[in-house]
């Protein structure tokens, strides 16, 4: 009992985090730009930085995908077509995975997650604010249409590159699958239930590495996916359009106060000030 106390007071930070990244990733992604942050300045070490940071993503982003599903909302091209997407997503992501455990990568971790986190979140608001997003774009392309905009070795070498990224790092995979999609003409909603499967599957096959290589933190990563998974759950209901750009003002603030407090302490423990 006081084991569970103590754990719960010491993760009760992420799980708030993890429920509001859960809320954002439901936009169509950023929910990394919060749970990343988070961990970090909980202290969890480089090397099981990215590996539970997956566990929270993978298993708290499945209940977007199951509905979109259940609502008939995904693409209905074959289980053989979506199979080979998603090993593929979950193939590159695992080599990205792989690569990130290379010793020069995780000796600068500390420096470049808050760094790449900064260019995410500034593309982050770019989309978020900037980008036009006109009212006609909510109809859903038909399979047909939707394998027409993405197919060839350019559109596959695209979702595989993101997907190597979602290994290695990961903050900002599902706005940066959305925007692909989008930029391919692919139609806002049916960008989003597609980027529901690739995301997915490059969650899962980073994680599997992870698993495998003892790289991962299951109690943190497990609460944190439980409010991952009920903030995405929820946030599909309550955050109407009209709301969007104050809950994402109110991201924005937060993600800037845990990246510039992460940055003072890693500063601060280099002898800088």
């Amino acid at each position: 009992m006081e084991e569970a106390f103590s754990f719960f007071s010491h993760a009760w930070p992420l799980m708030l985090a993890a429920f509001a990244a859960g809320t954002v990733d439901s936009m169509g992604g950023g929910g990394g730009l919060i749970t990343v942050p988070a961990l970090l300045n909980m202290g969890v070490p480089p090397l099981f930085l990215l590996g539970t940071n997956k566990t929270i993503s993978a298993f708290g982003s499945l209940p977007a995908l199951l509905r979109y599903r259940k609502a008939r909302l995904l693409p209905n091209l074959g289980w053989k077509i979506w199979a080979f997407l998603g090993l593929s997503c979950a193939a590159f992501s695992a080599v990205g995975a792989f690569v990130s455990q290379y010793e020069a990568f995780l000796d600068r971790i500390s420096l470049i997650v808050p760094l790449m986190l900064v260019f995410v979140m500034g593309f982050m608001v770019k989309k978020w604010f900037f980008d036009a997003h006109p009212a006609t774009e909510l109809a859903m392309d038909s399979p047909k249409a939707l394998m027409t905009k993405i197919a060839g070795p350019g559109s596959f070498l695209s979702i595989g590159g993101i997907s190597f990224y979602d290994g290695l790092l990961g903050p900002g995979t599902g706005a940066f699958f959305m925007n692909f999609l989008e930029h391919h003409g692919v139609r806002t909603l049916t960008a989003n239930a597609a980027t529901k499967v690739f995301n997915l599957s490059s969650n899962v096959g980073a994680l599997i590495f992870f698993v495998a290589m003892g790289k991962n933190l299951w109690l943190f990563g497990l609460s944190g996916a439980f409010c991952y998974a009920l903030g995405n759950y929820l946030g599909a209901g309550f955050v109407i359009k009209r709301g969007q750009n104050l809950v994402r003002a109110v991201v924005l603030i937060v993600v800037s106060i845990l990246l510039l407090r992460y940055l003072y302490r890693y500063i601060q423990s280099i002898g800088m000030i």
